[in-house]
């Protein structure tokens, strides 16, 4: 649900994703509030995926999400337009990961929220 991890730090990453009308999430003509939340969603796992396995150097694990708070949509996406995302890790506990996020078409913020991720085990060896 990503295109691209276009920036990458131990603190804050960004994904882009250009609404394509096969898109599953693509109804009539706008990217659902479903889709806004997995793009999200995608975003933390490139995020800890790039981490795990190009800084840590082992394998991918997977995660999950276990809350979703204060989600803010402004508008929804719409066909042809590419939304880049941005996490800001605000804090990290063990094996869980809280996130706020920005989603973004162009300048225009569309929509905000906070995410926790819980990782579980490695999903594969390097």
């Amino acid at each position: 649900m990503v295109d691209h991890l276009t920036d990458y730090s131990e603190t804050q990453s960004s994904c882009d994703l250009t609404i394509r009308p096969e898109n599953v999430f693509c109804e009539n003509g706008e990217f659902a509030s479903a889709g806004l939340i997995e793009h999200i969603a995608q975003t933390c796992a490139a995020r800890l995926g790039y981490y795990n396995k190009y800084v840590l150097k082992t394998g991918v694990r997977l995660g999950f999400i276990g809350e979703v708070k204060d989600l803010s949509i402004n508008r929804l996406p719409r066909e042809g337009e590419t939304i880049e995302t941005t996490i800001v890790v605000v804090q990290e506990i063990f094996d869980v990961t809280l996130v706020t996020a920005e989603v973004r078409v162009g300048t225009e913020v569309v929509a905000t929220t906070r995410l926790k991720i819980a990782q579980g085990e490695q999903s594969e060896e390097v």
